[in-house]
């Protein structure tokens, strides 16, 4: 028997159909909408919201995370004419915009249209926005230009009705960066920069990745050792992606409808024998000499000089992703007048680059960024946070996360000293929007009891690892009161500047002095890993397909 996700969608045919709902509620208002048509919004990126009725969160597309500087102040008008003046960036290196009414969904949607941006496939049962090194073209450690590769892909499952019916939501990225910055491990299908020697040539490529993802239960995405040129990577995806789709089993439980247990189960040889049979042809073989990077923080702030003679790229952190109206009014300006006019990007860490400055452009570019707020001269925790929507407007967050997150790092800032970057991710859940399972520290939401009082809590776990010997991290210390979280975090980082050896990385040392130190440094000693410390359990939650609003 169908779930009820398959039953609302067997009914619709065309889930973008729901276009007409979209368009009778702007006149007859929120109470037009059907159960079914609010599921199947999804597909135009809509969610309603947590406290109010009648508003959407407007989830946009940014293929390999290009915006362009009209798109941003078309954006930023949106924004102020909702009387919030400010948009979230996101982890698929896209926007969401909040408190769109009803009545002026389909206004807004336009009028994103004309200038080249689409929701279509923003969410649902689809191909989510396509993922790329956000400095490609421009990076001068690329082994090529991945990003044509990414706007093919889009290109092609966007608005497909073929594709509209997935069993979940599907996940892909493309990058040829030495370090990988746009996290293949986690994606449903990643494409990554490859080489290998043929007649003595050099022969530039994609090696295959296919079952990473997150949420509830997380796994590390496989290798299929299969070396896929370029003029090949959209038949090879179209094809994982429909042995996907075609495979009845997961349809049946929601829970675990995404390609992950797919490959979980059947392993990278058989997914690889059944590809190629559907292919008709022998795949060719990745090198013998594939070798992942090591671990890398994988960030692109500061200036950075370009592949192009002359010219810089420029990434600017935002704060927990939260980017007001006068910064991207402020940013596309910048881009017009001392950039090239059109080479914005968004990045997976919730920040935005410029790219192709004038040297002698620089100096104004950053003045300007930081008179916005938007300083390249952060601390390492404040370019290094990532968060997602919370409370705020998300109906299965257990915890609120934007404004916490904010405390946290204004609370560090000013109390450690720290020179590197760390990976901090704080999610109000366990679905991970906000990736927690990959931070050096993850911080997830969950509850506990203070002086007979349910407040927010957060488990806090250590431990992350990407590239060579990736691995998530793991629960340290459960339910710490979410006002405690600032000052057990400057406990744990001072002890880590004191204890650790010359140039240790901060997981290594983790690993090192062992789970019972580090909660020592937690908790001073009173803390208990691994066992909660009152008895509020944590909420259970489905697993999402993100926000739900």
């Amino acid at each position: 028997m169908p779930n009820k996700a398959e039953s609302t969608k067997q009914r619709a045919g065309n889930p973008f159909d729901v276009w007409q709902a979209i368009e009778r509620a702007a006149t007859k208002g929120f109470e037009s909408l059907t159960e079914d048509d609010l599921f199947l919004c999804k597909w135009y990126g809509l969610y309603t919201h947590r406290h109010e009725q009648g508003y959407f969160m407007i989830r946009t597309k940014q293929p390999n995370g290009i915006i362009t500087p009209q798109q941003l102040k078309t954006m930023a008008q949106i924004t102020e004419k909702q009387n919030k003046g400010f948009a979230d960036i996101t982890t698929r290196q896209d926007i969401q915009l909040h408190w769109c009414h009803v009545n002026d969904l389909v206004e807004i949607l336009n009028r994103l249209k004309a200038v080249g941006v689409l929701t279509v496939g923003a969410c649902g049962d689809v191909t989510r926005n396509v993922v790329g090194c956000p400095v490609a073209g421009v990076d001068r450690e690329e082994l090529f230009d991945g990003s044509p590769v990414a706007q093919q892909l889009s290109e092609f499952f966007t608005g497909k009705v073929e594709y509209a019916n997935l069993p979940r939501k599907y996940k892909i990225s493309v990058s040829t960066c030495r370090t990988w910055c746009v996290h293949p491990e986690i994606q449903c299908v990643a494409l990554v920069g490859a080489a290998r020697t043929v007649n003595g040539a050099t022969e530039l490529g994609f090696d295959l990745r296919v079952g990473g993802g997150l949420s509830t239960q997380a796994f590390i995405s496989q290798r299929l050792k299969v070396f896929v040129k370029p003029e090949e990577a959209v038949e090879v995806v179209r094809q994982i992606t429909e042995i996907w789709r075609d495979t009845p089993e997961y349809r049946e439980k929601r829970h675990r409808a995404r390609i992950k247990y797919l490959v979980h189960d059947w392993g990278a040889a058989k997914l690889r024998q059944v590809l190629e049979d559907r292919m008709g042809r022998h795949l060719d073989d990745a090198p013998a000499d594939y070798a992942e990077p090591p671990e890398a923080y994988r960030d692109h702030v500061g200036v950075h000089a370009q592949k192009q003679p002359g010219l810089y790229y420029i990434g600017a952190p935002v704060l927990v992703g939260r980017i007001t109206s006068a910064q991207m009014r402020r940013v596309a300006d910048l881009c017009e007048r001392h950039g090239d006019g059109k080479s914005v990007r968004l990045t997976n860490r919730q920040n935005i680059l410029l790219l192709n400055v004038p040297e002698a452009n620089v100096e104004k570019v950053l003045t300007g960024l930081a008179e916005a707020g938007l300083s390249i001269n952060a601390h390492p925790v404040r370019r290094s946070v990532v968060t997602c929507t919370g409370m705020e407007f998300c109906k299965l967050a257990i915890t609120e996360t934007k404004a916490r997150s904010r405390q946290i790092i204004e609370y560090l800032e000013q109390r450690v000293p720290l020179e590197e970057p760390l990976r901090l991710h704080i999610t109000g859940c366990p679905n991970a929007c906000a990736q927690y399972q990959i931070g050096h520290i993850g911080l997830m939401g969950s509850k506990t009891k203070v002086d007979g009082q349910i407040v927010d809590a957060y488990d806090i776990l250590i431990g992350g690892r990407l590239g060579q010997g990736a691995a998530f991290n793991h629960a340290v210390l459960r339910k710490v009161p979410a006002q405690d979280c600032a000052k057990r975090l400057e406990q744990l980082l001072l002890g880590y500047k004191a204890q650790r050896r010359e140039r240790e990385a901060f997981t290594d040392w983790a690993g090192r002095v062992g789970d019972e130190a580090l909660v020592k440094l937690l908790s001073g000693g009173n803390g208990h890993p691994l066992a909660p410390e009152d008895d509020v359990p944590t909420p259970s939650v489905p697993e999402s397909d993100g926000p739900v609003y």
